[in-house]
C-alpha cells in the first residue's frame, strides 16, 4: 500500500463584487505566461487534491468553478496495531468536493492556475500598504473541476501516528482513491467535456498498477496528465510523478527572491525581506522578451528539495516552486476572516492568516497546467505527447550549477543550494515559446 500526500510545505461566505486591479506575480514573469494572449478559455482542469476551503468564494470567480461537476473519493483505511501498519479497505466510496479543514493545499494549488482575490492587512502593518487586488493565474479563463482525492483520516491517541500530528489527524489519500478521480475526470473528458487536463500536486513513494492503469485510460482518451516530481530531493521521484506517461514538474527558484525594490539584497536588522517581492510582473531589468530569455537562466536555481531524477523515472520540466503566495486558510487550524474584511482580528484575534508562502514541486505542477491550458485553448487536438514534447522542446536549459540564496529556513540568512542535470529535465518552460510552436487549427 502507498499514502498519498500532498506536496507542499508552509512556511464560505463570498467576496463582494469589487473590481480588482489585476497584479502579475515573479512566477508568472518567469514562464513568459503572462504575454501570451492566451488564457485557457475552454479548457476544463481537474484538480486532484483535498478539493477547495469551505470559503473558497473568498478568492475565486465563481463562474470558473464546476460545482456542478466537482466529486471526492475515499478509501478508508485501519491501523494495524501489531504490524504498525496501515490496512485498506479495497473499496473506495465518494464524498463531497469540499475540502476539509484538516489541509486546504488544493485551494492554494487552484490559485496558481486560476488567479485570486487578495489582501492582507499584515502587509500594511509593515508598512506597505497594498489595496485589494486580483492575483493573475496562469490561465484564468480555465473551467476547474475540484475532485477530492486527500481525505481527513483519524487514528486514535494509543495508536502511533506515522505523520508524527499530536492530534492524530491527518490528510492523505490512498492509491485507489487518486486512481477514481483519475477514471472519474477521464469519463468527464469522454462524455463532452473536453479538452481536460488533470493536474496532480501529490505522490507516494512506490508505484501502483491501480494508478498507472488509470493513468494509461487517461491518456489514451486524450486527457493531459501534470504530475509533481516530489519533494525528497537525492531520494528520487515520488510516484505519479516518476511515470514516463506523465508530464512531471521539478521545482526551481528566482535568484532575487525577497530582495527589496532595485534588487537590494536582504540584510536584516538594517535591511528586512520585503515582504511584497512577490509582486513583480517586471522583465527583471532585461530590456525585452529575447534579453530576458537569453540571460535568465543565470536567475534560475533548483530547491534542494525537488525530487531528482533516478534510474527508471523520468523528469520532464521544472516550474516556479520556492516561496509560491497564495491562499491557505488553516495554518495551524482552520479560521479565516474574508478576505475582503477589516479589523484587528487579521492581526490580533486567533485567525491565522488567510495567506501563505508554500513551498513544493505541488506549486510547480499548477504552472506547467496553466501553461498546457494555454496551448489547449489554441489548438484542443493536442495529445499528451504532442503537449511534453512541445513543453520540453522550448524550455530555457538550466544548466547544473550552485547559487547563494537569501533563504528562511532554518534560520533567516545566505545558503549555498547545488544541483546536478538530474535535478533539471529540460529545463525551465518558457509559455511564449512554447505557444509559437503550437499548430493552429
Amino acid at each position: 500500500m502507498v499514502l498519498i500526500v500532498p506536496l507542499a510545505s508552509f512556511h464560505v461566505s463570498a467576496a463582494p463584487k469589487i473590481p480588482l486591479e489585476a497584479r502579475g506575480t515573479w512566477d508568472a514573469d518567469m514562464i513568459n505566461s503572462d504575454i501570451t494572449g492566451y488564457t485557457g478559455k475552454g479548457v476544463y482542469v481537474a484538480v486532484l487534491d483535498t478539493g477547495l476551503a469551505p470559503n473558497w468564494k473568498d478568492y475565486f470567480p465563481v463562474d470558473h468553478i464546476a460545482t456542478n461537476l466537482g466529486k471526492g473519493f475515499k478509501e478508508n483505511i485501519v491501523w494495524n496495531q501489531e504490524t504498525q501498519k496501515f490496512v485498506e479497505s479495497g473499496t473506495v466510496y465518494e464524498i463531497s468536493w469540499i475540502g476539509s479543514t484538516g489541509s486546504t493545499h488544493g485551494t492554494h494549488v487552484t490559485s496558481t492556475i486560476l488567479g485570486y482575490n487578495y489582501y492582507a492587512p499584515a502587509d500594511a502593518a509593515a508598512g506597505l500598504p497594498l489595496k485589494p487586488v486580483f492575483v493573475k493565474g496562469i490561465a484564468p479563463d480555465v473551467t476547474i473541476i475540484p475532485v477530492r482525492v486527500l481525505a481527513d483520516y483519524t487514528i486514535g491517541k494509543s495508536h502511533t501516528d506515522p505523520v508524527d500530528y499530536t492530534d492524530q489527524k491527518f490528510v492523505m489519500g490512498t492509491d485507489r482513491a487518486v486512481a477514481a478521480g483519475i477514471r472519474y475526470a477521464t469519463d468527464l473528458k469522454i462524455a463532452g467535456y473536453s479538452p481536460m487536463i488533470i493536474t496532480m500536486s501529490l505522490g507516494g513513494p512506490a508505484p501502483a498498477s491501480v494508478m498507472e492503469d488509470a493513468i494509461d485510460y487517461a491518456v489514451d482518451n486524450g486527457v493531459i496528465v501534470v504530475a509533481s516530481a516530489g519533494n525528497e530531493g537525492d531520494a528520487g521521484m515520488g510516484y505519479p510523478g516518476a511515470y514516463e506517461q506523465v508530464i512531471s514538474v521539478g521545482a526551481c527558484g528566482w535568484k532575487y527572491e525577497w530582495y527589496a525594490p532595485g534588487k537590494v539584497a536582504p540584510n536584516p536588522p538594517t535591511i528586512p525581506r520585503y515582504r511584497l517581492w512577490w509582486l513583480q510582473d517586471l522583465t527583471y531589468g532585461f530590456n525585452d522578451v529575447a534579453e530576458k530569455s537569453s540571460g535568465l537562466a543565470d536567475q534560475v536555481y533548483i530547491a534542494e528539495w525537488s525530487s531528482r531524477e533516478k534510474k527508471g523515472q523520468y523528469l520532464d520540466v521544472v516550474a516556479p516552486g520556492s516561496w509560491v503566495r497564495g491562499p491557505f486558510p488553516g495554518v495551524p487550524g482552520y479560521s479565516h476572516l474574508p478576505w475582503w474584511s477589516s479589523g484587528l482580528g487579521w492581526l490580533k484575534g486567533a485567525n491565522p492568516g488567510n495567506f501563505y508562502f508554500a513551498g513544493g514541486t505541488s506549486m510547480s505542477a499548477p504552472h506547467v497546467t496553466g501553461v498546457a491550458a494555454q496551448m489547449l485553448e489554441k489548438n484542443p487536438m493536442l495529445g499528451q505527447a504532442d503537449v511534453e514534447s512541445i513543453l520540453k522542446a522550448t524550455a530555457l536549459g538550466i544548466p547544473a550549477g550552485s547559487m547563494e540564496i537569501w533563504d528562511l529556513s532554518p534560520t533567516q540568512g545566505w545558503y549555498e543550494y547545488s544541483w546536478g542535470t538530474d535535478a533539471t529535465g529540460s529545463g525551465l518552460i518558457q509559455a511564449n515559446a512554447a505557444l509559437d510552436e503550437v499548430p493552429a487549427i
